[in-house]
C-alpha cells in the first residue's frame, strides 16, 4: 500500500525542483528526504525519480503518481470535512493567511466575526503574497488563504486546491496632484502617460507582470524603476511626485491630499480577490464559518 505521507513528499519534490529544496520546505534533511522516496519507490514498484544534471526529476510513473496524489488529498479532505460536518462543532484551530492589503481591509474584520460568533474557535494569521501562503496551505499548514489575481494574468489550473471569487475591483489611476493630467476630473488615458516613471511591484510579481502587460496594450514599454509590494508606499511615493501607479480600492486605507485618483480610459484593470482552500476542505465547520465570516466582509465593502 502507498503511503499518503511519502506521496506528499513526492509531490514537494516535483513541486520544488528537486530533493534539497522539497527537504527545505518540509524541514528535514535532503538524506531523508532521499530515503523517504526509497521507500515509496519500492512500495511503487518502479522508479519515480530520475537523475537530471545535478537534480532528479519525475519519471512517467511519478508523473502518474503525483498527479493521482492531488485527488487522494482530495479525497481526504473531503473526509475530514464530513466527519467534522457531523459533529457540526465550530471549533479548534483555524489558519488563515492574506497578502496584506486584503489583511487590513478584510482578513482583520472577518478575524472579529469569528471571534464574535464562535468563541471556542483558535484563530492564527499571517500576512504573505500568494507565492509564500499558497505551499503553505497544501502542505496543510494554512487552511483558508486570500489571494488575487488579474483576468490578463490566467491563473495556473492546481487541482489540489479550489478558489472562490469574492469580489472584484477595478483599478484606478493615481496622480501627484499637480500633474498635468490631474487638473481635469475625467478618465485619463494609459498611452498619454507612455513617459512617466511608474511605481509597480517587485520583479515576478503578478502586479508587476500586469504592470508591463497593460502597458504594452496602451503601446508603450513602462518605465519600472521604483518597487513594492506595500500600497502605502507607492502612494507615498506617487504623493512625493516620483511617480503615478495603478492603484485598487483596498489599498486606500485613508485620504491622500497629495495624491489625484482617476478612471482609465483606454484600458480596463481588473484584480479579482479570491478566498483559496484545499479542494474537498469546504464543508469542514471551521472552515465553512471562515469563509462566510470573509464573504460578508467582502459584501459589505462592495455594497
Amino acid at each position: 500500500m502507498l503511503n499518503v505521507n511519502r506521496m506528499r513528499m513526492l509531490r514537494e519534490v516535483a513541486e520544488r525542483g528537486g530533493i534539497a529544496a522539497a527537504a527545505e520546505t518540509l524541514y528535514m534533511s535532503p538524506s531523508a528526504v532521499s530515503q523517504q522516496m526509497a521507500v515509496l519507490e519500492r512500495e511503487a514498484g518502479t522508479p519515480l525519480l530520475e537523475r537530471h544534471g545535478r537534480g532528479v526529476r519525475l519519471t512517467a510513473a511519478g508523473e502518474s503518481l503525483v498527479a493521482h496524489t492531488d485527488r487522494v488529498l482530495t479525497v481526504l479532505e473531503e473526509a475530514q470535512s464530513d466527519l467534522a460536518d457531523i459533529s457540526a462543532s465550530v471549533a479548534g484551530n483555524l489558519n488563515l493567511c492574506s497578502f496584506p492589503t486584503a489583511a487590513r481591509a478584510l482578513l482583520i474584520p472577518a478575524l472579529a466575526l469569528l471571534r464574535q460568533r464562535h468563541p471556542r474557535l483558535r484563530l492564527h494569521m499571517s500576512d504573505l503574497e500568494p507565492e509564500e501562503s499558497i505551499p503553505l496551505l497544501k502542505r496543510g499548514e494554512m487552511d483558508i488563504i486570500l489571494s488575487y489575481g488579474y483576468d490578463r494574468l490566467p491563473e495556473k489550473e492546481d487541482p489540489s486546491i479550489e478558489r472562490l471569487l469574492i469580489m472584484t475591483e477595478p483599478h484606478n489611476i493615481a496622480l501627484p496632484v499637480d500633474h498635468p493630467e490631474a487638473a481635469h476630473g475625467g478618465p485619463v488615458r494609459m498611452a498619454d502617460l507612455a513617459d512617466e516613471q511608474w511605481v509597480v511591484g517587485r520583479d515576478g510579481s503578478p502586479f508587476m507582470d500586469v504592470m508591463l502587460r497593460i502597458a504594452n496594450e496602451a503601446g508603450f514599454t513602462a518605465r519600472v524603476d521604483l518597487h513594492s509590494n506595500d500600497y502605502q508606499v507607492i502612494l507615498a511615493a506617487v504623493e512625493a511626485g516620483l511617480g503615478v501607479a495603478l492603484i485598487p480600492p483596498l489599498a486606500r486605507f485613508s485620504t491622500y491630499p497629495g495624491v489625484v485618483f482617476r478612471d482609465c480610459a483606454d484600458v480596463v484593470i481588473n484584480r479579482q480577490i479570491v478566498t483559496v482552500i484545499r479542494k474537498g476542505s469546504s464543508r469542514a465547520p471551521a472552515i465553512a464559518a471562515g469563509l462566510q465570516a470573509i464573504r460578508e466582509v467582502a459584501y459589505q465593502r462592495t455594497s
